[in-house]
C-alpha cells in the first residue's frame, strides 16, 4: 500500500501521473452476462472478457457495471482444476493492465494451473471513478472540501458500493462463472487485503493463499507506519556499514544522515527557477526528503540512498549540490525532467481507506513514533484523511470489524526486510489466526520486489507451496541467497 498522499515531491523516483475523465459506467447489457473471447495479452494466447454485475450488491437493483477480466489457459496438458488468481495494489491497480509486467513472476505457476485477472470495479476499464486532484489543503480548507463535493456530485456511480468486499463478490461469482470450486489467491500489497476479505467472505473457495508485501488484516497498517519507515532506513544503514566498500565509501552515514536532516529542517533548500534543473523553483526541506527517501525504500532505488545522504550532507554549496544531484538522476532515467501534470484521484481508494478498518489511521497512533523520520509526513497524511472522510459517503456494503478467528487455509507471506510501510514484524503472531502459514523476509527487498529476486528464491517457495498445498516443509534455504539491491558508490 502506498502513503494516503504524497506531500512533497520524491527526490529519487518521480510519480507517474495518469489522465482522464469519470467513465460513464455500463447500463445497457443484461446484469450478470457473461462474454468472453479470444485474444492475446502478454504475447501469450488468452480469454479476454467481461462479467455485468449489479453495482448495487446489497439489493441487485439499478446500475450496473462492467468487471473486466483476462484468463490465461495453463500451458500443460496436466492441467490442475484451481486456477491463481491474481489481485493487484493500490487499492486502485488494475489487475488487467498490469498482467505484462507480472507475467514473468507467475509464469512458472501457468504450467499446471490457469492464470486469472479481475479488475477491481471503479479501476481501469471496469467503471473507473476518478476526479481531477483536489485543491486547497488543510491550510485552506474550503476549496479542498468544495473539489471533493463536486467530485461527489459528478462520479458517474455510487462510491459506497466500490468497497473491497464488494469487489471480493465480484471475484467469487466469476469464478464461479467460470466453473473454478476452489481458487489459489495470490496478491500484492493491497491485492493482500483482498486476499484476506475473499477468505471472510467466501472460505470455501480458497486453496492456498500466498501474500506478497502485506499485513494481517487485524493490522491497522497505517498506524505502525512512521516506526517500520524508520526500520527499513536503519536496515539499509545497517546493510552499508556491513559491506566493506559502502563503508570505506560512506563511514560515518549515520552522522551525514543527522547532519542532512538537521540541515534541511533548520532551513529549507530552495532552488531558484534559473537554477533549476526542471526550470522551476523547488523547495527542498524535511517533507520532501522524507518522501525521496520513503519512496527510494518502497521502490528499487534504496542502492542510491548512502550516496546521496553523503552526497548532499558533505556539500558545502547545498543548493548547488542538489541541483547537480536533481540533473544527475535526470540523466541516468531516475527523476523524470519535468513536473509530473495534474494526475488524478482513484476514489474508490477514499472509500476504501475511510471506511475500512484495515485501511483506517488515527494520528493519535502515530504520536509514539515521533523519533522517525517519516513521523510528519504521516501525520500530515492522517490529518488530511480525517478531514476528507467525512465527506465520504459511507458503505454498509464493507467488512467492518469482522475479522478471522482460525483459519486453516494454507498461508505464505513474503515481507522485505527494508520495507517501509509492511514490515515482516507485522507478520508476529499471525500462526494464532492460520496455523498452516510461513512469513518468509526476503534480505535488501522493498515493498516492491524485482522479478529477479522474486526468482531466486520465493518464486520456487510459491509453487512447491502451491502444489503441495500446505506451508509446511518448505525448504527456505535460498533466502539468504537473494540478491539485494547495490549500492551505488558513485552519483549515476
Amino acid at each position: 500500500m502506498a502513503r494516503l498522499v504524497v506531500i512533497a515531491a520524491a527526490l529519487f523516483l518521480a510519480a507517474a501521473s495518469c489522465g482522464g475523465k469519470p467513465t460513464p459506467a455500463a447500463s445497457s447489457p443484461a446484469v450478470n452476462s457473461l462474454s468472453i473471447k479470444s485474444c492475446t495479452v502478454g504475447g501469450l494466447a488468452a480469454r479476454c472478457g467481461t462479467l455485468i454485475v449489479p453495482e448495487n450488491r446489497l439489493t441487485g437493483k439499478g446500475r450496473t457495471i462492467p468487471v473486466r477480466f483476462v484468463v490465461i489457459p495453463a500451458t500443460s496438458a496436466d492441467k490442475a482444476p484451481d486456477p491463481v488468481v491474481y489481485f493487484a495494489g493500490g487499492p486502485g491497480d488494475s489487475a488487467v493492465d498490469e498482467i505484462p509486467s507480472e507475467l514473468p513472476d507467475l509464469q512458472s505457476l501457468n504450467i499446471h494451473r490457469d492464470l486469472v485477472f479481475i479488475e477491481q470495479r471503479g479501476t481501469g476499464e471496469s467503471n473507473p471513478l476518478n476526479c481531477p486532484i483536489f485543491p486547497g489543503s488543510l491550510a485552506d480548507k474550503p476549496p479542498l472540501r468544495a473539489g471533493v463535493q463536486s467530485c461527489l456530485a459528478h462520479l458517474h456511480g455510487d462510491l459506497r458500493f466500490y468497497t473491497t468486499a464488494m469487489y471480493a463478490d465480484d471475484v467469487n461469482q466469476l469464478l464461479g462463472d467460470l466453473h473454478y470450486a476452489k481458487a489459489n489467491l495470490m496478491g500484492i500489497s493491497y491485492g493482500t487485503a483482498v486476499e484476506q476479505v475473499f477468505l471472510l467472505r467466501h472460505p470455501s473457495r480458497v486453496r492456498t493463499m500466498t501474500l506478497q508485501s502485506g499485513s494481517p488484516l487485524n493490522i491497522r497498517v497505517y498506524d505502525p507506519a512512521p516506526g517500520n519507515s524508520q526500520t527499513a532506513l536503519d536496515y539499509v544503514f545497517a546493510r552499508c556499514e556491513s559491506q566493506p566498500a559502502c563503508h570505506q565509501a560512506f563511514p560515518h552515514l549515520a552522522a551525514d544522515w543527522a547532519a542532512l536532516w538537521a540541515s534541511v529542517g533548520k532551513s529549507p533548500w530552495v532552488i531558484p527557477a534559473a537554477q533549476s534543473p526542471t526550470k522551476t523553483t523547488q523547495r527542498f526541506d524535511q517533507d520532501a526528503l522524507a518522501n525521496a527517501v520513503y519512496q527510494a525504500l518502497f521502490g528499487y532505488d534504496q542502492g542510491l540512498i548512502p550516496v546521496v545522504v553523503h552526497t548532499l550532507a558533505a556539500a558545502r554549496n547545498k543548493v548547488a549540490a542538489l541541483a547537480a544531484l536533481i540533473s544527475a538522476l535526470q540523466a541516468s532515467g531516475q527523476v523524470s525532467a519535468g513536473p509530473s501534470g495534474g494526475g488524478v484521484n482513484q476514489m474508490m481508494l477514499f472509500e476504501i481507506e475511510c471506511a475500512e478498518p484495515w485501511a483506517t489511521v488515527q494520528p493519535a497512533a502515530l504520536s509514539g513514533q515521533r523519533s522517525s523520520f517519516a513521523y510528519q509526513t504521516d501525520l500530515e497524511s492522517a490529518q488530511l484523511m480525517q478531514y476528507i472522510c467525512p465527506l465520504i459517503p459511507k458503505s454498509a456494503a464493507t467488512v467492518g470489524d469482522e475479522q478471522l478467528t482460525v483459519s486453516h487455509v494454507p498461508l505464505l507471506a513474503f515481507n522485505g526486510a527494508a520495507d517501509p510501510i509492511e514490515q515482516p514484524r507485522n507478520w508476529a503472531g499471525a500462526q494464532k489466526v492460520f496455523p498452516d502459514s510461513r512469513a518468509f523476509t526476503l534480505p535488501g527487498q522493498g515493498h516492491d520486489v524485482d522479478s529477479g529476486s522474486w526468482a531466486a528464491c520465493a518464486g520456487p517457495l510459491t509453487q512447491t507451496f502451491i502444489e503441495q498445498a500446505s506451508a509446511a516443509h518448505l525448504n527456505a534455504s535460498c533466502l539468504p541467497d537473494v540478491p539485494a539491491p547495490a549500492f551505488s558508490l558513485t552519483l549515476p
